[in-house]
């Protein structure tokens, strides 16, 4: 934000007056600084949201669909970053990006695999999808992001939607925890278990008079 003032005014006043003028001008800057002054700051920052407060580049984050991390001491750096990038690349998103953010967030502990299925059984896409780039096979439109197991399982079940819809909109991300075994699609994934015992008597053979 620079040097910018934005209670100049009052501080010129403040100069010109004394008593009661002067208690009122230091009591009208004190209120601002407590209540307003980082509203405003933060509003300022719009323009460059990367360089603004925490507020801000989680804002711009979420409204352009980016990862927000709740991680302690480095999740401002990591999201200022890729929201820099993600501003800068403008139409060459896509693939580049998606591995630049996984590199961000989780370093070398992930792999993306392009997906291929048989030629012969085209009709029955996408039932034979493999990892392996095989003969008599062609590359699909999917991509499968296989993280390892010394990820945090929570993160990763809350960033992959937002991973997904880091690539255009014809791309098809299966996010594959090792730690868990499973892939995270489209749909949620949520377990339970309830019971409860409940004793039946039967009276049956008891005859009715």
């Amino acid at each position: 934000m620079g040097t910018v003032s934005f209670t100049r005014p009052i501080d010129q006043q403040v100069n010109n007056h004394q008593g009661l003028e002067t208690a009122l001008a230091k009591a009208f800057k004190q209120v601002f600084a407590d209540v307003f002054e980082q509203q405003v700051k933060d509003m300022l920052d719009y323009g460059c949201p990367h360089l603004g407060s925490r507020t801000v580049i989680e804002r711009f984050s979420k409204q352009d669909g980016l990862v927000v991390l709740r991680r302690p001491y480095t999740s401002d750096t990591l999201m200022r970053v890729i929201y820099a990038n993600w501003s800068s690349l403008a139409s060459e998103r896509g693939l580049g990006f998606l591995e630049f953010v996984l590199r961000m967030i989780w370093t070398d502990q992930w792999q993306i695999k392009r997906m291929w299925h048989p030629i012969k059984t085209y009709l029955n896409y996408p039932a034979h999808i493999t990892v392996d780039e095989k003969p008599e096979h062609f590359l699909t439109s999917r991509l499968r992001i296989s993280i390892e197991d010394t990820v945090d399982t929570s993160e990763i079940i809350e960033l992959s939607p937002i991973l997904r819809r880091l690539v255009p909109a014809n791309v098809v991300v299966k996010v594959h925890s090792k730690a868990l075994d499973v892939e995270l699609g489209d749909s949620s994934i949520g377990v339970g278990v309830y019971g409860r015992v409940y004793q039946v008597i039967d009276f049956s053979d008891l005859e009715l008079t």
